[in-house]
């Protein structure tokens, strides 16, 4: 590499020299259009006339100068010594690939202060030994070490080790929103109940490796200041509990993951977002392990207006306001980037926002019209046999496929801390707004054979489904006071005693259109029809001891209807009936049940089935 002086003084004096050999070459053709009209073909103003032709010489000599202004970034891709070729390497603008000797060279303007490389399949990076940071969370990136001067080369080398990996785990996690809350108390909840059983899940794969995705809000933007907890904490948090959460970590930002302390302007989104990308990796890059291609995308745009009152929280300078959707450079990226992937591999697209909802008619509509992302984004995508789009955001659990697009599959991943850990911090039990318990995403890909499961923080972990007794939930309802000043405070909200007298419901948290759900009573089997309604069950562990403490709920996180809930009619309230859950991958759970089940969080907590 040259010298850091001799590199920026060649560019320098290219960008000069062309420029001042443009104004040259416009004053002169003025001076020929001048003096060559009327006049005879010469032997002269032939030569003049040649010189007219030359405009491809100088627009390469433009384009030359203007190659030289941007910085190369070099260097080498090796394993064991020797280089690897055909990786591709990106800074979320422009491209390269490795040569024979793994050398890659790349023309960057630095806007967004990192290079990494797409890890090809069988590979992963190869990182210092007890290096935790960089096992975890590193090997594939770099940040730029002069991510503010465009002129300035550089050179990152990386290294890969084989690993067979073909078939592998892929655990994703949404919304942990780590913030280091007293009244929640998140970072115990994390500790007793998530970093336990993501060890067991390390422990159960074996041979088999096992790799984790974080779908977003890592952190609380809110509390980044007043609590002294950001994404660097977080980090820390992962390094220092390695051994109970010892894969690597692909990380995907957030609405709440952007520095609250930007103020509002046009470039809001890009500064806000430069924490994550030092910190935890690019806000949007890809990876190859084993016969599928990863994606990570950043949906969120992040604006940050002032607040209309001006009161905000310590560091805060807004609203911390957004929308949801891609830029056109973001989406230029991703065309491009799957440009290098055959249309018969899977891609799984990571993201903190769903794509797409389903109302409470069972339609999937789309979500994020914002620069018509949705369909922008599905339209890239079509040309691939399988998809699948990972989002968290919403802190419920849905799998919605978009009729148009048949070969997409949307799982909006629930919470890992349910709704905020608030949940779990008044009752000990981590619920979504939907009842789907906190938990996990477990995704076991074969070459191209891909099953999930949902796994739950309590219990076995394998709770699939909750069963609810309406009569005791209707009657909970019409004597507890709270409960009703909470359906007066927020009209729309579920009144249970306009179902039938005994109804049963069951919600199916993981549920797909390819699961069956069967009921039946003394042997008999019911009808079954599936609704949209409330879980009674997230009411109790939230919205109830919310409601109590701070006398309101908050209608961005109370209680959501789900559409993932099925009701059936029993002969008598004392009836004892047997529920039976089949997944798409044939699994069945089964339970069964004497009636009347109290509408109590002991009676409906997690217990595995």
């Amino acid at each position: 590499m040259e010298k850091e002086g001799d590199g920026v003084l060649r560019k320098d004096y290219l960008a000069n020299f062309v420029s001042e050999l443009y104004i040259q070459r416009k004053q002169t053709m003025t001076h020929l259009s001048q003096t060559s009209q009327g006049e005879p073909h010469t032997t002269a103003t032939r030569r003049h006339s040649f010189s007219v032709k030359t405009p491809l010489l100088f627009l390469a000599l433009l384009l030359a100068a203007a190659s030289a202004l941007a910085a190369d970034i070099t260097g080498t891709i090796t394993c064991k010594g020797k280089g690897v070729q055909g990786v591709v390497v990106s800074d979320g603008h422009s491209f390269a690939t490795t040569d024979k000797q793994g050398v890659y060279r790349l023309q960057s303007d630095k806007r967004n202060g990192y290079v990494f490389y797409v890890i090809p399949s069988g590979y992963m990076p190869l990182t210092e030994k007890g290096n935790w940071e960089e096992k975890l969370f590193g090997g594939f990136w770099r940040t730029l070490s002069f991510p503010d001067d465009s002129n300035m080369d550089e050179q990152h080398d990386f290294m890969l080790q084989k690993e067979k990996n073909d078939k592998h785990i892929m655990v994703f996690e949404a919304d942990p929103q780590l913030a280091n809350r007293k009244d929640t108390k998140d970072m115990k909840l994390y500790e007793s109940l998530f970093l336990p059983r993501i060890k067991k899940e390390c422990k159960l794969a074996g041979s088999t490796p096992i790799y984790s995705t974080v779908l977003g809000d890592l952190s609380w933007d809110v509390y980044w200041y007043s609590n002294k907890f950001t994404i660097a904490d977080y980090k820390a948090l992962i390094v220092k509990n390695h051994k109970s959460y010892g894969m690597r970590h692909f990380c995907v930002t957030g609405n709440h993951d952007n520095n609250p302390s930007t103020p509002h302007s046009e470039q809001t989104d890009h500064k806000a977002s430069e924490t994550f990308r030092q910190t935890v990796g690019p806000n949007y890059y890809s990876y190859n392990i084993g016969k599928v291609h990863y994606v990570v995308l950043d949906d969120v745009v992040y604006e940050n207006t002032p607040s209309k009152d001006g009161k905000c929280k310590k560091g805060v300078v807004g609203m911390r306001d957004y929308k949801n959707g891609f830029t056109d450079e973001q989406l230029d990226w991703l065309q491009k980037d799957l440009s290098y992937v055959d249309e018969h591999t899977p891609v799984f697209v990571s993201m903190h926002v769903p794509a797409w909802y389903e109302n409470g008619k069972f339609e999937v509509l789309e979500r994020m019209p914002w620069n018509h992302s949705t369909q922008r984004l599905c339209q890239i995508l079509k040309r691939f046999d399988t998809v699948h789009i990972m989002s968290g955001h919403r802190h419920q659990c849905y799998n919605m496929q978009p009729k148009q697009y048949p070969n997409i599959m949307e799982h909006s991943v629930g919470a890992v801390g349910g709704n905020l850990w608030a949940s779990g911090g008044y009752t000990g039990h981590p619920t979504c707004v939907d009842g789907t318990p906190g938990g996990y995403q477990v995704f076991t890909i074969n070459k191209k054979d891909i099953s999930w499961q949902l796994r739950t923080l309590e219990g076995t972990g394998n709770e699939q489904f909750r069963i609810i007794d309406t009569n005791q939930v209707r009657e909970y309802q019409r004597t507890s006071s709270i409960w009703q000043a909470i359906m007066k405070k927020y009209p729309g909200r579920q009144d249970f005693s306009r179902l039938p007298a005994n109804t049963v419901l069951v919600n199916v948290f993981n549920y797909d259109r390819q699961w069956k759900v069967k009921v039946t009573e003394d042997g008999r089997e019911l009808d079954v029809k599936q609704i949209k309604c409330e879980d009674p069950y997230a009411v109790l562990s939230y919205d109830i001891n919310m409601y109590k403490h701070k006398k309101a709920v908050g209608e961005g996180n109370g209680t959501k209807y789900n559409t993932h809930t099925f009701m059936a009619v029993t002969s008598r309230p004392d009836a004892e009936i047997t529920v039976e859950v089949t997944d798409r991958f044939g699994r069945t759970y089964r339970a069964s049940r004497q009636l009347p089940i109290a509408c109590t969080i002991d009676a409906m907590a997690p217990t595995g089935i």
